[in-house]
């Protein structure tokens, strides 16, 4: 696991699967690996109480970045509002269609930095990745938030 911190947030990026069930909210996508000529898709399995989706996103998805910087955000702000301390990202789905993971962890990055300049009750972010190169991609992005956020 690595760990960074943004004011008050701590963030850990684990390598999936990872146990949401300590996650009091928790971001995922609804259906993975829907095909257009197969018709299949997975869900993933959730036990955290509440839980949020990544929008429907795709590599010719012209405002993919957008999309996940206002998810995470949208999310962060959910859990002011509910007073919930944890908050998980999960970013299979988003690798599964091929969304490059240098742009999902730059956008959920910024979002978390950002929130962390005014948050009071969100305390931990977990980022649970699906490859070791998502998660080199979170490494830099961590390492790096002031050089990718404006």
């Amino acid at each position: 696991m690595n760990a960074w911190s943004f004011g008050s947030i701590r963030i850990g990026v684990h390598l999936g699967p990872y146990d949401d069930s300590k996650i009091e909210l928790t971001v995922k996508s609804r259906a993975i690996g829907s095909t257009q000529g197969l018709g299949f898709a997975i869900q993933e399995a959730s036990s955290s109480e509440n839980i949020e989706f990544w929008p429907e996103l795709t590599i010719a998805s012209d405002n993919r970045r957008e999309a996940i910087y206002e998810s995470s955000k949208k999310a962060l702000e959910i859990a002011e509002r509910r007073n919930i301390s944890s908050v998980g990202f999960y970013t299979l789905g988003l690798e599964v269609s091929r969304v490059p993971s240098w742009e999902v962890a730059e956008e959920i990055a910024k979002a978390i930095y950002i929130h962390s300049r005014w948050s009071s009750r969100v305390r931990e972010v977990v980022v649970v990745s699906s490859s070791p190169t998502q998660m080199s991609s979170f490494q830099y992005a961590f390492e790096n938030i002031e050089i990718i956020t404006p």
